[in-house]
């Protein structure tokens, strides 16, 4: 994952290293364009990377173990979806800042369309599921 600090290394390695033939013009800007836009790439993902990585975790921690309880059967399908769609949920929710500052409207109108419906269905299964 991009990170300021990963982002600083790798800048701080490349500057030590020595070029194997002179570098033209051309080169040398490229390549200080490409560490501005990795720069600029680390400072727009700051905000949220560490909430995305836990909201990560979390849902592939409770799809396995939910696949794990569903084939073994000792999980109720009616207490584990819930909390599975609702990891799935803040996951999409989370990716929705990042397309935003990208520019992918698309990505941003599908990322809430998913967290929406994964919430509203868990929440549902939740509140009215119980009560058939």
């Amino acid at each position: 994952m991009n990170s300021r600090k990963n982002n600083e290394k790798i800048i701080q390695i490349l500057s030590e290293m020595e070029p194997i033939r002179d570098e033209t013009e051309e080169e040398k800007r490229s390549r200080e364009q490409m560490t501005q836009e990795a720069i600029k790439a680390a400072e727009e993902e700051a905000p949220l990377a560490f909430p995305k990585k836990v909201a990560g975790v979390i849902c592939v921690a409770l799809w396995g173990f939910s696949l794990v309880a569903l084939m073994f059967g000792f999980g109720d399908l009616g207490v584990l979806l819930p909390f599975m769609l609702l990891s799935l949920g803040a996951v999409c929710g989370l990716n929705v800042p990042a397309f935003w500052k990208k520019g992918k409207i698309f990505d941003v109108v599908v990322a809430i369309a998913a967290c929406a419906v994964c919430v509203m269905v868990a929440f549902g299964i939740l509140f009215v599921g119980g009560n058939r």
